[in-house]
């Protein structure tokens, strides 16, 4: 059986003659009115592959939230991260995978593409390889705490959260990825002075006061990154790197009210942002911008890179 094909150099052509009673029942007239279809189809492929340009800042503008579980693996998926070309992956799309932790056994976390190249040429090491940010839809099934105590010494970076919980759930993930998440550099809070005032405003006492520039396969997210601005962040050393919002919350920001485990009831989660001598950061379970001891159990939702 012979194929259509469409002509080398189409015009788009907005009119076709009508089937009439009178027309001849012939196949020829059928494939006429194809061919049309046919060109007028390549000739807007075309025009569109003109006018968009695959790479992060146009994939960076478009949130489609289309369900990549069954259309492609996750090593199909980072084949097309790796080139920066990031082709059929946009903003808000998401695969479901399987994670097996001691702290919450097995449960589903599925993972959101909340921007691309996002941290291209960041670090004290140069990060120049193609990336993808992640983020699970919902926190983990299993609450935390960011230290076992109401304190903040050592900073995010020397949290009980950083330096035991995420640790947990990067060697989960990585193993349910394929090895795909990619280890990079961020500037993390490392101390906190316990005397003074903070940023978050009357009454908190206390303030991040100094960084490093540290590994992370898993990191909590800044204020920045969620809400676009900081709110109750102690200070600069606070933002570090992560100073840009994640275009995943720019263009669907009810996504940040999450979930406690895979579509689950609503939980607050905390951020990476030290308040106070006590207290960290935190996304509310209604999306209000708040702060906790540090001792609260509360949502974990860490972003990580993969490529």
């Amino acid at each position: 059986m012979a194929n259509l094909t469409a002509a080398a150099n189409p015009e788009l052509v907005l009119e076709m003659q009508a089937m009439e009673r009178t027309t001849p029942a012939h196949c020829d007239e059928w494939n006429r009115r194809h061919q049309q279809l046919l060109d007028n189809d390549k000739f807007l492929h075309e025009q569109m592959k003109n006018v968009f340009v695959d790479n992060a800042g146009f994939h960076n503008s478009i949130y489609r939230g289309k369900d990549l579980t069954n259309v492609y693996t996750i090593d199909e998926i980072c084949d097309r991260i790796k080139p920066g070309t990031f082709e059929d992956l946009y903003v808000g799309d998401y695969f479901d995978v399987s994670i097996t932790t001691e702290f919450g056994g097995t449960e589903t976390v599925r993972m959101l593409l909340a921007g691309f190249d996002i941290f291209w040429n960041n670090g004290d090491t140069a990060f120049t390889k193609h990336h993808a940010v992640i983020i699970p839809k919902d926190c983990f099934k299993t609450p935390a705490k960011m230290n076992d105590t109401s304190v903040t010494t050592g900073g995010y970076a020397g949290s009980r959260m950083h330096t035991t919980v995420l640790p947990v759930y990067a060697a989960a993930l990585q193993k349910a990825l394929n090895n795909h998440i990619i280890s990079h550099r961020e500037l993390l809070t490392t101390a906190v002075s316990t005397t003074g005032n903070s940023n978050a405003g009357a009454g908190q006492i206390g303030y991040a006061s100094s960084w490093e520039w540290k590994d992370c396969l898993l990191r909590l997210m800044s204020e920045i990154q969620i809400y676009g601005s900081t709110v109750l962040s102690s200070s600069f050393y606070d933002t570090g790197n992560a100073n840009i919002q994640f275009p995943l919350f720019r263009l669907a920001p009810h996504l940040k009210v999450a979930g406690l485990g895979h579509n689950g009831s609503r939980m607050w989660q905390w951020l990476s942002a030290v308040v106070s001598a006590a207290a960290f950061a935190r996304c509310g379970t209604d999306g209000h911008s708040y702060h906790s001891a540090a001792a609260g159990d509360g949502g974990v939702r860490p972003y990580s890179c993969i490529g």
